[in-house]
This record gives C-alpha cells, structure tokens and sequence, in this order.
C-alpha cells in the first residue's frame, strides 16, 4: 500500500494526541497557582507530598527597610514547627532566605528588583532543597530531616507592614522538578503557565523528521 506524506504526518499527530491524552488522564501531578499584590496576603491550596515545587514569579516595584523578613511563600501558622516552609526576601536586603522545617537555609543575594524574577524551590523525597533563580540552579542543600507538606494551604505575599510591593505569580506543584523544566519555564516569561497545558505539551515534545545520506543526517524537520 503506497502512504503519501500527508497520510503519514495525519497517522504522527494523532499518535502524539493519543498520547497527550494519555499523560494528562495517568499524570497523578496536582498544581494550583495564585497570581496577586505582593502585600495582599492570599492561600495557595496544597497537597501532602515530600516531593514538591514552589515556582514564584516575583515583582519587587518598591523597598523599605523592616523588623521582620518580607515573605513570599510562608506556611499557615498552625502547623507544628516540623513542616515549617518559608521563602522570604530579607529585613534590610534582597537576599532570598528559605527555612525548612524550623531550619535556615543559607541565604542567596541580589534577588533582582524592579523586573520579573522566578524563584524555584523544589524539594525531592524530603532530603534536599533546589534551588534556581531565573532558571539556574544556585544552591543545593541536604535536609537534616526527612521533610514534607501537610495538606492545606500556604500564605502567599504579605501585608503592607512587609516593606515591598509587587506582584506574584505563586505555582505548587507536587513533583520535583529538574535543571532543564526550570529553565524551560523562565526561558518562556512570566505567564507562561505551570506545565500542563495543551502549548506547554509541544513545546516540550515535537517530532523531528531527519534527511539522510549515507547514514549521515544532513537536514531535519520539528514539527
């Protein structure tokens, strides 16, 4: 049976449907995003993992000195110390400062002001926190104990007593993410979305057609 090009490619994309079908009904991942003021306190919905991302557009407009650390992501103050998660920028700098479980990560200085700055924490099987600035890992750290979220929600952004103000794009994620899906995501902007839309799916997957000679590739196709 002869198949012309057209047959072929028609017969490819809907072997990539079936499969874009298929991953989102089998993915078990669950996201939920916030987008708001930074000084306008909001909850994120979050889900019981040991295994998670925080990914945090933020846009710092104005700066003030204050007593306290200015938060971005900061768990409900009824949890129990043990589960304790924060993300914050600092009382008189810009340096982002994380603790896990009651415990202080060490800082990382000059979080970008006055422009659009993603902030990724991902913590794996609770024994490590990643994290990337504007899609480069800067710091790796070891956990000294086993950590992982509770169900429920998190604060997001603070009040107008927190010295800064902005905007937030907040995304939770209940799966690490790795050195290449991050810079996928600063790479794309602000807006670009959490990973699970249809645009997302092909601009992570594409078929590539090769032309060949003498088992040498000379040109290729994506589409």
């Amino acid at each position: 049976m002869d198949f012309s090009w057209t047959t072929i490619v028609i017969i490819i994309l809907l072997i990539i449907i079936v499969y874009f079908v298929w991953t989102m009904l089998s993915s078990s991942t669950t996201t939920s995003s916030v987008t708001q003021a930074a000084n306008t306190k909001t909850q994120l919905t979050v889900t019981s993992s040991n295994s998670f991302t925080f990914s945090v557009w933020i846009y710092v407009s104005s700066w003030t000195t204050t007593e306290n650390m200015k938060p971005i992501i900061t768990t409900s103050k009824n949890w129990s110390q043990d589960k304790y998660f924060s993300l914050s920028l600092g009382q008189t700098d810009n340096g982002l400062y994380a603790n896990v479980g009651g415990k202080a990560m060490p800082p990382i200085p000059n979080i970008p002001l006055q422009t659009w700055a993603l902030i990724t924490a991902s913590v794996n099987n609770g024994n490590s926190l990643d994290i990337y600035i504007n899609g480069k890992l800067v710091q790796t750290t070891a956990l000294q104990n086993t950590f992982s979220l509770d169900a429920g929600s998190v604060d997001v952004g603070g009040d107008t007593s927190t010295g800064f103000s902005g905007f937030i794009f907040a995304t939770f994620t209940d799966s690490p993410v790795g050195p290449q899906d991050v810079w996928n995501t600063y790479s794309s902007g602000y807006g670009s979305g959490s990973g699970s839309s249809v645009s997302d799916f092909f601009n992570r997957y594409k078929v590539r057609f090769a032309f060949v000679k003498d088992n040498v590739e000379l040109n290729s196709l994506d589409i």
